[in-house]
């Protein structure tokens, strides 16, 4: 798990760069990139590709709105795995009796308290904010629970940009211990990639890029649905070309706002967002 936090800076200037866009679909005042974490996701991604991958704010803003749509829905626990720099819970008014654990690392944790106390008064999220110092490969789910954990509360469990780094195995066996952890009416917010993103030419000198900095992909999903009934969710999943170009077939969840159709780029078809829930 140590390497995947090398990709924090990378999805924070990722979400910087759409926040600069005049026709932003994300607004993230609070993105925490450092100048050398920029300079590593133009030199490794967007210097490749020609431009920067819209699966970060797509999957970021879709990210806000299934936790706004969450709370609305009565639900007072959100649990973001692996939560890196993200500052939702920072840039959303949420109920003040909802609880957002973020798990993670404990240097990273370190690093984004660091960060965070350089912004000042704009980092005081109106929710109660839980740190939970640990690594998911490990007892994870005890410290959860030390933490304050209800698992007899309804849970939407956020899971962004870690799954495509973990191999099968240890994908399986997180979610099936998020599965545990789950009341009824539980949802679940995660991502993934396909698996012929592994075999695509115009993508080759990314993935040999990341393999070189030791943050390679382990593995990818071809049909999530599939995959994640097999862990007990309902689920729902659209690839960004989905999303940014619907077919009646697969429409969008009805909280999902419009994506807009320039995120149909080269690599949108090999990025899966999913939406799950508990019976």
């Amino acid at each position: 798990m140590q390497t995947i936090s090398s990709t924090a800076g990378w999805t924070a200037a990722a979400r910087e760069l759409e926040t600069a866009r005049a026709d932003r679909f994300l607004e993230d005042p609070l993105t925490l990139c450092t100048e050398a974490e920029r300079r590593q996701w133009h030199d490794v991604v967007v210097s490749v590709l020609g431009y920067s991958p819209p699966v970060v704010p797509v999957r970021a803003r879709l990210g806000d709105e299934v936790v706004r749509a969450a709370a609305e829905d009565g639900v007072r626990q959100v649990v973001s795995l692996a939560a890196g720099l993200e500052s939702r819970v920072l840039r959303l008014e949420l109920p003040t009796d909802l609880v957002y654990m973020e798990v993670d690392l404990p240097a990273l944790l370190e690093a984004r308290s660091l960060r965070l106390a350089q912004a000042g008064a704009a980092a005081r999220p109106v929710c109660r904010r839980v740190e939970v110092a640990a690594d998911l490969s490990e007892d994870w789910d005890r410290r959860l629970r030390e933490s304050g954990f209800d698992p007899l509360a309804r849970t939407l469990w956020v899971v962004e940009g870690l799954l495509p780094y973990l191999d099968a195995d240890a994908c399986h066996t997180l979610l099936r211990t998020v599965r545990g952890m789950s009341a009824p009416g539980s949802q679940l917010w995660c991502d993934h990639v396909h698996p012929d993103v592994f075999a695509a030419a115009h993508y080759a000198p990314v993935l040999r890029s990341l393999d070189e900095l030791g943050v390679l992909w382990a593995s990818g999903w071809a049909d999530p649905v599939t995959q994640l009934a097999a862990d007990g969710w309902q689920a729902g999943a659209w690839t960004v070309k989905d999303l940014a170009r619907p077919e009646p077939g697969n429409p969008p969840a009805v909280w999902m706002p419009p994506v807009p159709t320039r995120a149909d780029t080269s690599d949108s078809g090999y990025h899966w967002l999913i939406w799950a829930h508990t019976a």
